[in-house]
Order: structure tokens, then sequence, then C-alpha cells
């Protein structure tokens, strides 16, 4: 009996350090950033300082709810497994792959809704560009995130987060 009684409480013992819930997702939710290039009616990157008739970075602002935000260079930021969203206003950053200089401002928690947030850029010349996104953020009944988003410049609608402004 007291054979029985040690088996059924190491049975016992053992299937209730077992997990019911054999897949569980850890999920890391991409930020939303406004993100915007720059280029002249034949391509060249106008916040590259190194081109003619470039866009002198250091006049450049952002209007963000009301605040005003001057142009930063991007700082050197290391990264670890977990992302939590950052908020470093505008920054001026260089794309690691094609060398493209551009604008980014935020960033925002990617796991929110947001309604109509717009922002205002200031180019230092007397013209300004304002921005505007819609994002939908859910939890599916299965655990997985669901987002959809839309993006307007100028009150036009455009296809992607990238806003390409030709100046």
């Amino acid at each position: 009996m007291k054979t029985k009684f040690v088996l059924l409480a190491v049975l016992v013992l053992g299937l209730s350090s077992c997990d019911l819930i054999t897949e569980r997702k850890i999920w890391d939710i991409s930020p939303v950033i406004f993100t915007v290039q720059v280029a002249d009616a034949n391509g060249a990157d106008l916040l590259n300082q190194d081109n003619q008739n470039a866009i002198d970075t250091s006049l450049i602002k952002a209007v963000y709810r009301g605040v005003e935000y001057k142009c930063k260079k991007d700082p050197y930021a290391v990264m670890t497994k977990y992302y939590a969203p950052h908020f470093f206003g505008l920054q001026l950053s260089k794309h690691y792959m094609n060398g493209n200089y551009m604008l980014q401002f935020g960033e925002f928690d990617g796991a929110k809704s947001y309604s109509n947030e717009e922002l205002t850029i200031l180019w230092g010349d007397g013209t300004s560009d304002k921005i505007k996104f819609n994002r939908k953020f859910r939890w599916r009944i299965n655990g997985d995130p669901d987002s959809s988003e839309e993006w307007f410049l100028n009150g036009k609608k455009v296809s992607a987060r990238l806003i390409k402004i030709v100046k």
C-alpha cells in the first residue's frame, strides 16, 4: 500500500508539473515610426548633405500634438532581444542597406490603436508637409496580433509606411 501511495504521489507530482498549454507565443510588436525620404525630381536624396541643393537638416522640425521637435542625428543604440518602443522625437538616419537618408519620428507603441495621429514637418524654408496615420490593433482569439494601417500625405492616401516626398 505504501508503494502505491508513493507511486501515486510521484505521478501526481509529475503531471502537475507539466504545462497544459503546449505552445506559448511571445510576440514582439514592431513600433510605429513616421519615416520620410525626400528627393528632387531627378531622384537625388535631398537629406544627404553631400548632394547639391540638399535641405539644411538643422532647420527641419516636426510638430506633433502641439510640441515642436528639432531634427537630430541618429544616435547609436544597442539592441537587445526584447525591444520596447523608445520615443526619440525627430531624427535623421541613414538606411543601413541602400544608404539613403531619411527622417524618422517616433517610436510609438505598436501594440496600440491610433486614430488620426498627425505630424507636420517644417522644412525650414517656409514650406511644410502633413503626415497622418490610423492604426487598428487587436489580439485575435488564437492569441495572434492583427493590425491594419492607413497613411496619408497632405490629405492623400499613400500605399506604405515609408513616405516619399518629391520637392
